[in-house]
């Protein structure tokens, strides 16, 4: 670690705890004591020392939108360069998807594409692009709905660059690059085609690109390659047919309400993917068509399945059952508002869901399976 707990940083930033550490910089927890506030300090981590990381803070500086993480200063005392951003209390969405949910319902899914879209939008209007956008680049609120969305380390991603380019090359010439790196090996499943062949020009389509994958990678529950080595080989095989050939997820249409939600989710996911990166759509095209999609961004809760199925004093059972709130009470749910792929409800296991009205109890809808806790 750089930093000790207790020690002030340019006579205002004191560290309170390290909190993680990413591919390419150390994160800790701090206090402004000039305006009584938590805030992120980022630093490059030991052995990453390049000028670009304050090129990257001035870009970051310039992007100004709620759904991207504000930077609100950098620092360089002695031998320290130190980016002060907005501290977002909650994870990353590379980690929600890997402990929390096991994919994401269409209004979800829709919601999380929309705010990462407008993030986007906001920073390419300025003439900037992230070019290293992945799940653990954006931090939501740990609240099952993911109220707030942000999109994160636009100026570190400026360090990204440099490493990715450079591992690129060396996976060229040998690809046990790909396990020692673990900013490439993070990037590779949201790595647009074009980074490969032409990273020095790859801009703006990238970052839709790996919209494109975040997005199927919410609905299918993994990326649209899937990883490491193998995501490159698929990857090579999309460029020589100069198409991607994506299966939409098995529990499409199971459920009507949300069919027509479902398909269009699946077009922007196609359109986001396209080889030639002068087909994909704009951030601003991508923002409008997620403003015309019709879903719900009803707060959500968490629960157990308490009973299911539903038994009737006469012997009958039902496709129903009702759900125990971790907030209290207890509410009814319906199988068709079941959101489990091939996983149907059993009792114990852990749900996401919203409240609409309903008697005699509140009822559930959707009701999205999670991960064990």
């Amino acid at each position: 670690m750089k930093f000790n707990a207790g020690e002030v940083i340019a006579g205002r930033y004191r560290i309170d705890a390290f909190h993680l550490e990413g591919g390419m910089q150390e994160v800790y927890r701090c206090s402004d004591l000039a305006l009584d506030r938590i805030v992120a300090l980022k630093t490059p981590r030991d052995g990453i020392v390049d000028k670009r990381f304050s090129r990257g803070a001035q870009m970051g500086a310039r992007v100004v939108h709620p759904n991207v993480a504000a930077t609100l200063d950098y620092v360089e005392e002695d031998s320290h360069r130190c980016l002060i951003e907005e501290f977002i209390d909650g994870k990353d969405l590379g980690r929600r998807l890997a402990s929390d949910f096991v994919f994401l319902d269409p209004s979800l899914s829709a919601w999380v594409v929309h705010n990462i879209a407008k993030g986007l939008q906001a920073a390419h209007s300025v003439g900037i692009c992230h070019r290293d956008l992945k799940p653990s680049n954006i931090m939501t609120s740990a609240d099952g709905h993911m109220d707030i969305i942000k999109l994160t380390d636009f100026g570190i991603a400026k360090l990204a660059e440099m490493e990715l380019e450079v591992e690129i090359e060396k996976f060229e010439q040998d690809e046990n690059t790909l396990t020692s790196s673990s900013t490439l090996l993070g990037a590779v499943p949201y790595l647009a085609p074009e980074c490969w062949s032409d990273w020095p020009n790859a801009g703006q389509p990238a970052d839709i690109w790996a919209l494109g994958s975040i997005a199927c990678h919410l609905l299918l529950g993994k990326p649209p390659f899937g990883g490491g080595k193998g995501a490159i080989m698929k990857m090579a095989q999309a460029q020589l047919a100069g198409k991607v050939e994506l299966n939409a997820p098995q529990w499409f249409g199971k459920h009507l309400e949300t069919a027509v939600l479902e398909q269009e989710l699946w077009t922007l996911v196609q359109s986001c993917l396209q080889i030639n990166p002068a087909l994909r759509p704009k951030a601003d095209e991508i923002v409008q068509k997620c403003e015309a999609l019709c879903y719900s961004a009803a707060p959500r809760q968490t629960g157990v399945i308490e009973i299911y199925p539903h038994k009737y004093p006469n012997g009958g059972t039902a496709t129903a059952g009702f759900i125990a709130m971790d907030s209290g009470g207890k509410a009814f749910f319906h199988i068709s508002d079941f959101f489990g792929a091939e996983v149907k409800p059993q009792v114990g296991q852990r749900i996401n869901f919203s409240i609409a009205a309903g008697r005699p109890r509140e009822r559930c809808s959707p009701v999205l399976l999670l991960q064990d806790a």
